[in-house]
């Protein structure tokens, strides 16, 4: 019995078998030649959620490794600049040490003045650096201004703010990627604790009043000057006087001080122990300050004014030098504001390195951050690898099932189109 002849449906059914493997075999010809395993989220909907969140990690540290390499370029200019800023301190404290020599001639003063204005120069050149998109890098938040600009008598203004920019390099990190030049040049720390020293050449002989200041050839020197509050720190005036002092019939040289504090006077005539030096607290006041106060090489006849300051201005302190260059050797005055600004360039050098310091330990930070990115980085490629990349051995024993398939499948159809009654009559 001869079995009826295929209807349209069977056709359709054919037809629909043969286009599906086709596709199948064109899907796996696509996947081999992209190398993709899920090209679209219907290759396998779960994997393609997860490659896309992959994806946006991805991105998110592409964006973070960026934000790293513009703070390492500027962590790189700031740390440049403070080291050249360190160099420029050591060249000036020897020329103000040179400038302290008494057996230098007035034109040898005057050719080291030249040369530390040239140095005060290129310190102002260093804290107005920029960074490679042109911006300040010592201006705080104020990039776009110039910190720091010469005023009358040689004092620096600084026209930035006092806060640090920042640069976000991971999700709940944010480093500096600025100092601001007031931390760095108008906040350096006073060498001598909470107070600076004024001196002053006295002046007067015989009948004439004498004013307060150091006495002819003194060597006075300013150890340091704290106190334990202060906010109530006044200025303070020191005098030292040599008196005889009999004691046991025998008579012997005794260095006596007198202090006064805000324009009172609260010690006369006392005996100054140089291992002590100063210490005074209010008696008619409960827990009044403490004041320590230390000197060395102390000449008699000798005052000296104390004002309340913990921080210095590194510009101001080479301008000191700059003004006492020419005055005459013979004076203690001259010779002890220049000491001080040894003491200053001291502190400030010390005051930098530390700055540089902690520059050194942002790029660390930075570094390490880096390669907690570049390690988790690597760890996402492989996971998205690991879910779109294509098996390519697989996807050949695949395509040559699909291929052996398609080709049956071709056959059978061109078998069941010859069907027809006509080959039976």
């Amino acid at each position: 019995m001869i079995n009826r002849v295929s209807t349209a449906s069977q056709y359709q059914n054919l037809t629909s078998n043969l286009m599906r493997k086709q596709g199948e075999l064109n899907q796996t010809n696509g996947q081999l030649s992209s190398g993709k395993r899920v090209e679209t989220a219907g290759d396998d909907p779960v994997s393609s959620v997860t490659i896309q969140n992959y994806r946006q990690q991805l991105t998110q540290i592409d964006q973070y490794n960026n934000a790293i390499t513009l703070a390492n370029n500027r962590l790189q200019t700031m740390e440049t600049a403070i080291a050249g800023v360190e160099d420029n301190l050591g060249a000036t404290k020897q020329k103000v040490l040179g400038m302290i020599n008494g057996a230098m001639a007035s034109n040898d003063r005057t050719a080291f003045k030249d040369e530390l204005i040239s140095l005060r120069d290129g310190l102002l050149e260093l804290a107005n650096s920029r960074d490679e998109a042109g911006n300040y890098v010592f201006a705080g938040n104020q990039s776009d201004t110039k910190p720091f600009m010469e005023a009358t008598g040689g004092s620096m203004n600084y026209h930035g703010d006092s806060q640090s920019r920042y640069a976000q390099i991971d999700k709940s990190v944010n480093v500096k990627t600025s100092l601001p030049g007031d931390q760095l040049f108008t906040d350096v720390p006073n060498s001598y604790g909470d107070y600076r020293p004024v001196f002053s050449d006295k002046s007067g002989e015989g009948a004439v009043p004498q004013v307060e200041g150091l006495t002819s050839g003194s060597k006075l020197h300013l150890l340091s000057a704290t106190t334990s509050d202060f906010t109530t720190a006044k200025t303070i005036q020191v005098s030292f006087n040599e008196v005889d002092v009999v004691a046991d019939g025998k008579t012997t040289k005794e260095m006596q001080y007198s202090l006064n504090i805000g324009g009172k006077d609260v010690v006369t005539g006392e005996r100054y122990d140089p291992k002590q030096g100063i210490v005074y607290k209010d008696p008619a006041v409960a827990d009044s300050a403490t004041l320590n106060l230390k000197f060395d090489s102390i000449s008699s006849g000798d005052s000296i004014t104390l004002e309340a300051a913990q921080t210095i201005n590194i510009f101001d302190s080479i301008q000191s030098a700059i003004d006492n260059a020419e005055r005459p050797t013979s004076s203690p005055a001259a010779e002890a504001n220049l000491q001080r600004v040894i003491d200053d360039l001291d502190s400030g050098f010390v005051h930098m390195n530390q700055q540089r310091s902690e520059v050194g330990t942002i790029r660390q930070q930075v570094d390490r951050q880096q390669e907690q990115h570049l390690d988790f980085e690597l760890t996402l490629n492989q996971a998205q690898s690991g879910l779109e990349d294509l098996d390519y051995s697989k996807a050949i024993m695949d395509m040559n099932q699909q291929m052996m398939a398609l080709q049956a499948s071709q056959q059978a159809f061109g078998q069941t189109k010859q069907l027809s009654l006509f080959n039976y009559i």
